[in-house]
């Protein structure tokens, strides 16, 4: 259906004619972006099993990014109408997580909350620019997004029916800014940190979900928008990252505001990242992902967005990679965290800073942030729900409201993304007369760039490479060429001759097998089986460098051992070895 097209179910005139069920009352559900997307899916389960209600979707179409938004209604299959029929329907209740575009042009009582955590953020725009520049140490007189008078009012006049606010400290703010707007004013808790804390005992669902093998660390990177958010001030982290941490022992999962996503385009913003994914970073989807991703979280790196936020109140070790403090409303819970997290340092190793964050950090230090964020904790739904139902004039269900916790279903593609199998790996270890093996393998598609002074340096490594990697100098320079067997072209002895003979750097050829074994053969003609011990989580091609290393050193004279423990920072593992 065309976006222009009224529709004409459930809302029209002549709607009773075509409607299987004539709902008492319906419900406009104004989304904006695909942020506000987001908050408003926690909320409209609250109208959950209630066939009174009737909910219709619309999307103004007035922010400067609210692509996405028409996409993701189609696939939750919710009746959306065009934003000119909106305005000439009467409604009994209209919900929004965004004060932007002309609410006032709706007809019906509007309830309104924040998208983001809080009320956190001064508003964008020439005016406030040239503020901020007067202002940036006192911060007075700025107009703070969702809780001044330019979002709030229309002529003089409090536009929305109730203002949600998460916290009581939000009402002196509110006071001060929009004295009128006080008796809208409704303190609710804030349903997103709420199912975030019913999801805690979750974690090892989402580390599993995120392919986070024991001995390993998951590493968040969040980002909001804007040129001063950790992406847009820092664009090479994501490389630093992937490049510093040893691919054994850290995974690294990135969050993205949506506004990322969609200003700039999904296909542009994995096509910047495209050597990072190689790497492994795994992009979390813009919807309901997050949240799980925070949970799975060992460390959170992050800016002032609300995501970094969450992690913090979630008792993460949090490392700040952008900070801009004249952005950040004052006595907000994100001006309080940018006053007690460090910072990132971009000219030191990020790896001994994030090590360093663990080892310095202790649990409850960001508590007094966490209580900024909610005063009504696992409240919300209750309360939310019953100022919707005041609104309405219609009784609430006899039944609690529904909180559910944060699903996996769409972490599936994260993993797979964040898994690429045309990897490249630059190897460094030791190996000794009895077969024990250190290895430390990180990812060669993010090694280029400015180092740090005091970036370790791998000693004497090898390159192990995809035989289809897209990057010809990595593929033709490997010492180690491997494929998986489900994508051999013939029988694997005649690979395994073919690409050691079309790869004259390569030394050792490699197979993965079905049954997570790894194949080897050398270009002196010796071959082998390796097998990961049952149940290890053990990278089989780690068994290949452990092989690559013997048969490289001066033990080339004889077998390797018929086990091989190898340690590659994620605990050790036995690899038993047999001539194929």
């Amino acid at each position: 259906m065309s976006s222009s097209t009224w529709v004409k179910v459930p809302i029209s005139l002549h709607a009773p004619r075509w409607s299987t069920l004539s709902a008492e009352r319906t419900v406009l559900v104004v989304v904006h972006t695909m942020a506000s997307a987001n908050r408003l899916l926690d909320v409209v389960p609250l109208f959950g099993s209630d066939l009174r209600v009737q909910l219709v979707f619309s999307c103004p179409g007035t922010s400067a990014v609210s692509e996405g938004v028409t996409d993701l209604l189609d696939q939750l299959g919710a009746v959306t109408t065009p934003w000119t029929q909106a305005i000439h329907t009467p409604f009994d209740l209209i919900v929004t997580a965004s004060n932007s575009g002309n609410l006032n042009e709706l007809n019906g009582p509007i309830v309104v909350m924040s998208h983001g955590v809080g009320y956190s953020k001064y508003s964008l725009g020439i005016a406030n620019r040239e503020s901020r520049i007067a202002n940036r140490e006192s911060r007075i007189g700025r107009s703070v997004y969702g809780l001044s008078s330019q979002w709030l009012l229309h002529d003089g006049e409090v536009v929305p029916e109730a203002i949600i606010l998460s916290h009581d400290e939000q009402l002196g703010r509110l006071a001060d800014e929009v004295p009128q707007a006080l008796p809208r004013a409704v303190v609710a808790g804030d349903p997103c940190f709420d199912r975030l804390r019913l999801s805690v005992p979750l974690r090892g669902r989402y580390r599993r979900a995120f392919g986070v093998a024991d001995g390993q660390k998951l590493v968040v990177v969040s980002s909001t928008w804007f040129s001063r958010s950790s992406f847009g001030s820092w664009p090479d982290l994501f490389r630093r990252l992937m490049a510093e941490l040893p691919v054994d022992r850290y995974r690294v999962a990135g969050i993205l505001h949506p506004n990322l996503w969609y200003g700039h385009g999904p296909f542009q913003v994995r096509l910047w990242l495209a050597d990072c994914i190689r790497a492994g970073l795994m992009l979390v989807p813009p919807v309901e992902g997050w949240g799980a991703a925070l949970i799975a979280a060992d460390y959170v790196i992050g800016d002032h967005g609300a995501v970094t936020c969450y992690g913090a109140a979630l008792d993460k070790p949090i490392l700040l990679a952008s900070f801009p403090d004249d952005d950040v409303a004052a006595g907000s819970c994100v001006d309080l965290l940018g006053k007690v997290a460090p910072r990132l340092d971009r000219d030191r190793s990020l790896l001994r800073q994030i090590e360093d964050a663990g080892a310095e950090f202790t649990s409850g230090r960001y508590d007094e942030v966490a209580g900024l964020i909610t005063s009504r904790p696992g409240e919300a739904a209750d309360r939310l729900r019953a100022v919707c139902y005041r609104l309405m004039d219609l009784p609430e269900p006899d039944i609690d409201p529904p909180v559910a916790p944060l699903t996996v279903d769409t972490l599936a593609q994260t993993t797979a993304a964040g898994s690429s199998r045309m990897f490249a790996l630059l190897v460094a270890g030791t190996i000794t007369d009895t077969g024990s093996v250190t290895l430390r393998r990180h990812a060669a598609d993010a090694l280029r760039g400015r180092r740090t002074d005091d970036e370790p340096r791998l000693l004497d490594p090898h390159l192990l490479a995809h035989v289809e990697h897209p990057t010809r100098s990595l593929r033709t320079t490997a010492g180690i060429v491997f494929c998986y067997q489900e994508d051999l072209p013939g029988p694997a002895p005649r690979w395994l001759d073919d690409t050691l003979a079309s790869h004259p750097a390569a030394f050792l050829a490699a197979i993965v097998t079905d049954a997570g074994e790894c194949l080897v053969r050398s270009r002196d003609g010796d071959e082998f089986l390796l097998s990961p011990r049952q149940g290890s989580p053990l990278d089989p091609l780690c068994g290949a460098s452990a092989v690559y290393l013997w048969l490289t050193s001066p033990h080339r004279h004889r077998d390797p051992p018929t086990s091989l423990r190898i340690d590659a920072g994620n605990g050790q593992h036995t690899v038993d070895v047999r001539r194929a």
